[in-house]
C-alpha cells in the first residue's frame, strides 16, 4: 500500500535521566498548522482573504461552502490533538491536521492564489504508563504552489491530464528530512508520518509545469465544482536499547512533525 510521509525535524534537547528502560504506550500529542507570509494571489478583480487557518479567493461577498452561490474558492486547515500508540500493529495512525481545497468555479479575471507558505508544529509527550516531560516543538515552513486553472473547452484542451475543464493544482514541496527517531528512557522511538486519504500523488511532468514546480512534484488535483482534502497522521514504532552499562541516558527531545511529503510503503496489519 503507497503512503506518504509528511517531513519532521528534531529539536535536541539534551538532559541526562536515569536508564529505567520504560516503554511508552502512549503519547500524547499537540498538532498545530498554520499559513504564514508570504502569501501571493494572481492580478485581477475581486477580493482575498488570508488568516491562519483560511485562504480563499474569488468574487466580493462570496462564499466557498454551502448555500449561496459559490463564487470564491479556497484553502482550508484543520488540525486535530490526542493519543498516539506505540508500536500497536491494529493501531490508526494517529490524525494530526488536514489540507482541504474547495474548488469552485471563478468567473475570469478575478485574483487568484499562487504561492504560500504552510507553517507546522508537532509535539509529543510520554503519557502512559507514566506521564513525562513535553517535548520542544519547532516550527517548520513548508512551500505551497497553486494553479487555478480555467474553466471552459475540453480536458484535452488544459496542458495537462484533467478530469474537468480544467482542474486546478495543488502541489506541496518540502526538502527536510522525512522519518524522525529520538530516544527516550531506554528506547528508540521512530515517527513515521502518512497522507492517510492517498490524496497526495506524484503529478505529471506537466502537471507541475504549469504550477511552476519542478518535475516529480506531490500534490494533487481538484475538479472543478468539488473539494479535495489531504489527511495526515502518523505511526509510532518502537525498539529497546542496551541499557545494562552503568550511567545514565541522554533524551533527544521530538520537535517538529510537518506537512513536507515523500512517498513510502508501509503494510498496515488491522485487525
Amino acid at each position: 500500500m503507497r503512503k506518504f510521509m509528511i517531513a519532521s525535524v528534531l529539536a535536541a534537547a539534551l538532559s541526562p535521566l536515569t536508564a529505567t528502560a520504560g516503554l511508552v504506550t502512549t503519547w500524547e500529542y499537540f498538532a498545530s498548522s498554520d499559513w504564514d507570509s508570504p502569501v501571493t494571489f494572481s492580478g485581477g478583480n475581486g477580493t482575498t482573504t488570508v488568516t491562519d487557518k483560511i485562504i480563499s479567493w474569488g468574487a466580493s461577498g462570496g462564499n466557498y461552502e454551502g448555500g449561496g452561490t459559490l463564487n470564491r474558492s479556497a484553502l482550508v486547515l484543520d488540525e486535530m490533538n490526542g493519543n498516539a500508540y506505540a508500536n500497536t500493529a491494529a493501531a490508526l495512525p494517529a490524525l494530526t491536521n488536514s489540507i482541504t481545497h474547495h474548488n469552485n468555479v471563478l468567473t475570469a479575471g478575478f485574483q487568484t492564489l499562487q504561492t504560500a507558505v504552510l507553517r507546522t508544529s508537532l509535539t509529543l509527550k510520554p503519557f502512559a504508563p507514566e506521564m513525562g516531560p513535553t517535548f520542544p516543538a519547532k516550527v517548520l515552513n513548508f512551500d505551497i504552489m497553486f494553479k487555478e486553472t480555467p474553466n471552459n473547452g475540453s480536458p484535452a484542451s488544459c496542458g495537462f491530464a484533467s478530469i474537468s475543464s480544467c482542474d486546478d493544482i495543488f502541489v506541496i514541496i518540502n526538502k527536510e528530512d522525512l522519518t524522525t527517531s529520538f530516544v527516550y528512557d531506554g528506547f528508540k522511538y521512530t515517527i513515521n508520518l502518512i497522507e492517510t486519504t492517498q490524496s497526495l500523488n506524484l503529478l505529471s511532468a506537466a502537471a507541475c509545469a504549469i504550477a511552476g514546480a519542478e518535475a516529480g512534484c506531490l500534490g494533487f488535483q481538484t475538479i472543478e465544482g468539488q473539494k479535495t482534502t489531504a489527511q495526515f497522521g502518523f505511526f509510532i514504532d518502537a525498539e529497546q536499547l542496551d541499557v545494562s552499562a552503568p550511567g545514565t541516558l541522554g533524551v533527544l527531545g521530538l520537535g517538529l512533525l510537518g506537512l513536507g511529503l515523500t512517498m513510502r510503503r508501509r503494510q498496515l496489519k488491522l485487525n
